[in-house]
């Protein structure tokens, strides 16, 4: 439970500091999606101009499903708010030691408009379809303006220690579990001997999906929530897309694979080869020991007694269903690779 009245007057001394001016704090509302932070918007009124924020802390005790780096996400979105060119919130102030606040806490400018997963839902496929490409768009530009990202940001040797650390964190998942559970060896041996061809590395917002796009008051999308971003392969963002979408469509890249790909590659200058349907379908099954490893490690949490949250039970049932649509996923992938397969040989 957050104290709201508590967290207003912290949020007045804090602002009130920062500013070197009385600040006044009002309207604090809890902003509902996230799992491992809070989320609270709230209006400042400096020098008597009032406007909107949002607030996001880390929650107390055992409260979260996963543990994420303040300092080092707002190291990053001060970056990107310096350099301009990314779509973001501005990243306004930041209590990364947690002093005054109580945990440590990043505060950004609020988009008034819609969320996109819930604007997708209320329109026809037309404008899906419309939303899609400029989502294509969106992401396109975070990959190529990712230089602003800062050098001291985590980079892989090389695309493949990067590539066998994602399937290392699958094989480790397995292992780390309290029950063997074969499938997920399966998946990442299906993984490793199925590799896509390489791709420049770039900064990845690491969780990219229509519940993390904002439509801003002039329809222009900015992408929230970065404490997942890194240096990595840019098609894991685009394969997340598609995991997320399974469990909360509708799937924007799904409307037209052929079409958002070829949207993106033409902001990136990436070729087909590297960005196609297949290879971002390979990154989403690839990208799915995040959610699976958060699902299994609060469960396991849960079976010890040191978690008690009634989502981590409630997503037990999401187990059998990731099975199935994991399998379903690599059938898929493996006869469009026949089929490519096939084709190659007649061309020959």
């Amino acid at each position: 439970m957050v104290d709201l009245d508590d967290l207003g007057r912290r949020l007045e001394e804090f602002l009130s500091s920062c500013e070197r001016a009385p600040v006044r704090v009002g309207d604090l509302s809890l902003l509902t999606g996230g799992y491992s932070l809070v989320t609270v918007a709230f209006t400042a009124t400096i020098a008597g101009l009032s406007q909107r924020y949002v607030l996001r802390i880390n929650p107390p005790g055992d409260a979260a499903l996963s543990r994420t780096d303040r300092v080092a996400e707002g190291k990053l979105l001060s970056a990107l708010t310096s350099a301009g060119s990314l779509p973001i919130p501005a990243l306004r102030w930041s209590d990364l030691p947690g002093t005054v606040l109580g945990a440590p806490a990043l505060i950004s400018d609020y988009v008034a408009g819609p969320q996109l997963l819930s604007h997708l839902r209320g329109v026809g496929e037309d404008e899906q379809r419309r939303l899609a490409l400029r989502l294509a768009e969106t992401i396109a530009v975070v990959h190529v303006e990712g230089g602003a990202a800062p050098a001291s940001m985590d980079r892989p040797v090389s695309w493949d220690a990067y590539i066998d650390s994602f399937i290392e964190s699958w094989r480790a998942l397995e292992a780390a579990y309290p029950e063997h559970n074969p499938f997920i060896r399966w998946v990442a041996a299906w993984l490793d001997s199925h590799r896509p061809v390489p791709a420049p590395l770039t900064l990845v917002h690491g969780e990219f999906q229509t519940a993390n796009v904002m439509l801003d008051a002039d329809g222009g999308m900015r992408v929230i929530d970065w404490e997942y971003a890194h240096i990595g392969d840019p098609r894991i963002d685009l394969g997340w897309v598609q995991a997320v979408a399974a469990f909360t469509p509708p799937d924007p890249i799904a409307l037209d694979p052929v079409g958002f790909c070829r949207r993106y590659c033409e902001v990136t200058g990436l070729g087909d080869e590297v960005v196609n349907p297949v290879t971002v379908a390979w990154f989403a099954v690839a990208a799915g020991f995040k959610a699976f490893g958060g699902l299994l490690e609060g469960m396991s949490a849960l079976a010890a007694g040191s978690n008690h949250l009634v989502t981590s039970a409630y997503l037990v049932s999401a187990m059998p269903f990731s099975h199935r649509l994991w399998r379903e996923s690599i059938n898929g992938l493996e006869a469009a690779m026949t089929d490519i397969e096939s084709r190659m040989e007649v061309l020959s």
